[in-house]
């Protein structure tokens, strides 16, 4: 599973369960942990942008030289502003769709690693006392929100996912949580 987020750290995989493309949970029979992986769905790799980015600085300036060869020497600067800025924007959105989040869920802690391109956030909840929420909104055309709650504090989890994988994700977290949890009942629907 070579993807744009291939980076994130490797994982000695053990029992690997495949949900979706962008949700994957497994275990290592080894160690107590089960550790789920929500990744968002984004195709373009570096190689195909750094091609489609190469693509269309080369296209622009055959067009802008033919025209500059023609004494439109104007339109070769404004193309070469059009491709940096052009370059820019692609690689500054391709950097903003790069994102994961990795739950480490144990007896004692759950650990969530939020990766947004090269940021990384790491949070920690009691394992006992957490609860997954599944808020429906408001408005019924907006997406519900999954919540991970310990105590105080409460978490946002897959903002990036859809509605059919956020409740997958939530399925997983609730399977995951009730072998550890204290708290009879530990989901909230």
């Amino acid at each position: 599973m070579r993807g744009y987020n291939w980076r994130l750290d490797d994982f000695d995989l053990g029992r690997r369960k495949r949900c979706s493309s962008v949700v994957v949970a497994w275990k290592n029979p080894e160690q107590p942990l089960e550790r789920i992986l929500a990744r968002g769905n984004f195709s373009l790799g570096a190689g195909g942008l750094v091609g489609l980015l190469a693509a269309l600085g080369a296209v622009t300036l055959v067009l802008a030289g033919v025209l500059a060869w023609q004494g439109f020497w104007p339109v070769l600067l404004i193309a070469i502003v059009q491709i940096v800025l052009v370059t820019r924007i692609l690689i500054k959105a391709w950097e903003r769709a790069w994102i994961s989040e990795l739950i480490e869920i144990g007896p004692e802690r759950i650990a969530i690693t939020q990766q947004r391109y090269r940021r990384k956030d790491r949070i920690e909840l009691e394992t006992p006392w957490a609860v997954v929420e599944l808020q429906q909104p408001e408005v019924a055309w907006y997406a519900p929100r999954l919540r991970l709650r310990s105590g105080s504090r409460k978490l946002e989890l897959g903002a990036f996912l859809t509605v059919e994988e956020k409740r997958e994700l939530a399925d997983l977290l609730r399977s995951a949580i009730r072998k550890h949890s204290a708290l009879e009942g530990a989901s909230n629907f």
